[in-house]
């Protein structure tokens, strides 16, 4: 894309005026709210905020927390891999910015539950563990009332089982499409439902004007995601405010972004 210059979510008023805003890697991240913490999502509650992304990964014995990185240098300042710990070790690191400790997946969906909605980022698993990790990231959804709302996310190049795991969430919660829009027309011809099973969501520069206005034409919510890290070269915060406000022109459903885009939206 080149810029030119009823869900729980639908019925949160903010001052974005999009049925849609999500807060990217578990709330607003600065330099003292860590990725995933507490901390972060109450303040992304605060600044209104409709939905919040949970980073969803496995460890070791096979149990899920919230956590972006499989590495646990940059958050918590020390050597260790999330998928080599235990539940119990991971949840006893102190993350530098916020010292809090790493959330479970329940945990964090119980400060959500009746207070802002969720995108799940499934990271993802090894074959034994996908019915187990569903499970327990469906369990937890549904005992806090978030499931039906719920918006399922994963890699355009799906990795660690993804796709598998996205689609034991088919019928229960959106689950990302990520196909391009005459894919898409082909798709829906052969069965009309899967405008009923999905959302339409990719980066920001992944759109243009036609493809939001045809994916809307045929009944898809359209999610751009606008991440700092989408723009390893040039102004991150220029580029990306040049794509939010092309595709709010363009009346896009919402967007997910790193809490520094905010002060255009909020």
């Amino acid at each position: 894309m080149k810029p030119t210059q009823s869900s729980q979510s639908e019925l949160t008023s903010n001052a974005s005026a999009l049925p849609i805003l999500i807060a990217h890697r578990g709330g607003v991240v600065d330099e003292e709210r860590s990725e995933n913490s507490f901390r972060a999502l109450e303040e992304a509650i605060r600044r209104g905020y409709t939905h919040v992304e949970i980073d969803a990964r496995i460890t070791a014995d096979g149990h899920v927390i919230c956590f972006h990185e499989d590495e646990l240098m940059e958050e918590a300042g020390i050597d260790g891999k999330i998928s080599e710990m235990t539940r119990d070790a991971v949840t006893d690191v102190i993350l530098i910015r916020s010292q809090e400790t790493i959330p479970t997946f329940n945990e964090y969906c119980d400060r959500c539950a009746g207070r802002i909605g969720v995108m799940i980022d499934l990271k993802g698993c090894r074959d034994e563990y996908i019915s187990s990790y569903a499970d327990e990231v469906e369990s937890a959804l549904d005992r806090h009332d978030l499931l039906t709302d719920a918006l399922i996310l994963i890699n355009k190049t799906p990795r660690n089982n993804q796709d598998r795991i996205a689609s034991l969430f088919e019928g229960k919660s959106l689950v990302s499409w990520r196909r391009d829009l005459a894919t898409t027309r082909e798709a829906v011809k052969r069965d009309p439902d899967v405008l009923k099973r999905h959302y339409v969501f990719n980066h920001g520069e992944d759109f243009t004007a036609e493809d939001v206005s045809g994916f809307r034409e045929l009944g898809f919510k359209v999610i751009p995601g606008i991440n700092s890290y989408h723009y390893p070269e040039g102004d991150s915060l220029s580029l990306g405010r040049q794509h939010i406000e092309y595709l709010r022109n363009c009346e896009v459903d919402g967007f997910q972004i790193d809490s520094c885009y905010d002060p255009i939206l909020l």
